[in-house]
């Protein structure tokens, strides 16, 4: 028995009762401890069947913390609904910020997190409305490169995530799901900055022969 949310218990369980080899041996807390960051325990997923059981537990532990026990709590008492403060000067990217409480960050990557967004229900006569540049940046970069297939993509009027993973894969467009439709996002913002086949790894649950 340990308490999960104790770093230094969690390191000690898993680099010295298991004797996991951690990632980086560098990479030390203040206290001396090997470091059980996201990052680390990322690398070590497939070593041993309880690192990805602490990952959910982490995951779910935000989702319920984060949104489950404070939404709820933010609900006006005399609308009975959650209201939200936006500013205009609050981002460098001029974008609309959401705070008290925050609502542009609900989660949306995994199934536990899309529940959170079920309990947004509109007002009677309303709807939610959601408004957004479509891949602003990936049509700049199109027209930069002038390449064909993102530009053919573009003008066709088509999602161009799923072309990439429709041409990366060599599948219909129709076929692509929504998994195979979130690497190719990642690889399309990850060419334009820069990111390595290694980083394509770190945001999805590709291997590297595969992210390469």
């Amino acid at each position: 028995p340990f308490n999960i949310n104790s770093t230094q218990q969690l390191s000690d369980v898993l680099f010295k009762t298991l004797g996991l080899e951690p990632p980086d041996k560098s990479n030390k807390t203040a206290s001396g401890h090997y470091s059980t960051a996201a990052g680390v325990l990322e690398e070590l997923s497939g070593k041993h069947p309880v690192v990805d059981l602490i990952l959910e537990n982490r995951e779910l532990a935000k989702i319920k913390s984060t949104y489950v026990d404070a939404l709820p709590a933010a609900v006006d008492s005399q609308t009975g609904r959650v209201h939200t403060s936006y500013s205009q000067t609050g981002a460098v990217t001029g974008r609309l910020s959401s705070s008290n409480p925050n609502l542009q960050n609900i989660p949306i990557r995994t199934e536990e997190g899309r529940r959170v967004r079920n309990g947004f229900i509109a007002g009677k006569g309303n709807v939610l409305l959601s408004v957004d540049y479509s891949q602003i940046e990936l049509r700049i970069v199109a027209h930069m490169a002038q390449d064909e297939a993102m530009l053919a993509a573009f003008q066709a009027n088509q999602d161009i995530h799923a072309a990439t993973a429709a041409a990366a894969l060599h599948i219909p467009i129709e076929a692509v799901t929504k998994d195979q439709r979130r690497h190719a996002k990642a690889i399309n913002f990850g060419l334009i900055y820069g990111m390595s086949a290694f980083g394509l790894t770190r945001t999805t649950e590709l291997t590297l022969p595969e992210a390469e």
